[in-house]
């Protein structure tokens, strides 16, 4: 068997795949750096069309950060209702498989109709809680802010 030449002694061993001969498994071009100019004499480069569609760094964080207060403002709108009520909107609206009006009925010995009465005035109950939480929390924000402008208006004067 003859020495191999010195440029196939630095060739990659290709996998032996039945049916695909060495040529066809061979890349078609060579790497190209994402840096490289698309046209010779312009600005722009390969990796400027590259498009991530998923959100950055920041909206994942707003977002998270979002989601806990929301949460907390449920938990604490919950605790306003009695067990009774909770316990009907927490199996007929937050859990995934929500619990029948008919289920509900017969655990707690009334008609069905009346679970629903009280379900849509617990909820009810929830929606004014959480308005009432966000009302407050804007209202506290909005003091912040004018105490901040109060305490550099008397700045500026002095």
């Amino acid at each position: 068997m003859p020495d191999p030449s010195p440029s196939d002694r630095f060739k990659p061993e290709m996998p032996k795949i039945p049916g695909v001969s060495t040529d066809d498994a061979r890349p078609a071009a060579p790497d190209s750096s994402l840096n490289a100019p698309v046209k010779s004499e312009g600005d722009m480069e390969w990796q400027d069309w590259l498009v991530d569609e998923s959100p950055n760094q920041e909206s994942r964080l707003v977002e998270s950060q979002e989601l806990g207060q929301r949460k907390q403002m449920l938990a604490a709108a919950l605790k306003q209702l009695t067990d009774r009520e909770r316990r009907i909107i927490v199996e007929r609206r937050l859990i995934d498989e929500p619990k029948t009006l008919e289920d509900l009925s017969s655990e707690y010995g009334i008609s069905r109709e009346r679970v629903r009465q009280i379900e849509v005035r617990a909820f009810d109950k929830l929606q004014k809680a959480m308005k009432n939480t966000v009302v407050e929390a804007a209202s506290a924000a909005s003091r912040k802010v004018e105490q901040r402008a109060n305490r550099g208006a008397k700045l500026e004067a002095h």
